[in-house]
């Protein structure tokens, strides 16, 4: 119903967490009480997953939030199929910008790499960067961001109380969404 619903964000979302979640279960069985390097094309993999994840889930939360925002201040009950269209491929501008962040910082943070990983007993390959002003700006400073950004759309939360009444009027008229499935994604984002 996401995609019914062209909420692009919570499929980026979906996408990220699936994503990060597959790339450290697979570390976590491979290096089980052990820390050989018995696969360093994945961990080459791995830390790239993880490092589009640390920007790619804060961004598809920033869409997620936008959404909401746009939702609960609708102006109109009614909204035609182009207009959803439209809204849909603007408010999931963060979640395309995303792929940016994270297509291009893995090759970014070669800068602030001092080698290719590192490999910790459980929880498998790990970025290796060092403790330096750069590496704040290169990689650390991304997800904090886009974090802020998104927590300014915590204004959704008062345009839906503020517009309770009209609010209900156009969830009776969109049957993919309804009260319950906003307020989870208002908890998730």
């Amino acid at each position: 119903w996401h995609i019914q619903a062209w909420n692009s964000g919570t499929c980026y979302f979906m996408m990220w967490s699936s994503l990060a979640c597959l790339n450290q279960f697979v570390n976590s069985v491979v290096w089980h009480n052990n820390a050989l390097n018995p696969s360093p094309i994945w961990c080459e993999i791995s830390i790239r997953i993880l490092m589009g994840a640390s920007v790619g889930i804060p961004a598809a939360s920033l869409c997620i939030n936008r959404r909401l925002y746009h939702i609960a201040s609708i102006q109109a009950v009614s909204v035609s199929r182009g207009e959803v269209r439209n809204d849909a491929t603007f408010l999931s501008t963060p979640g395309y910008v995303s792929y940016f962040p994270s297509c291009i910082l893995p090759f970014v943070k070669y800068i602030v790499q001092g080698h290719r990983y590192d490999i910790l007993e459980d929880p498998g390959c790990q970025p290796a960067l060092y403790n330096t002003l750069p590496t704040y700006f290169i990689s650390y400073m991304w997800p904090i961001l886009i974090g802020l950004v998104s927590a300014v759309y915590f204004l959704s939360l008062r345009s839906f109380i503020r517009r309770r009444v009209q609010f209900n009027q156009f969830l009776s008229s969109n049957k993919s969404l309804t009260a319950g499935r906003y307020l989870r994604l208002m908890i998730l984002a």
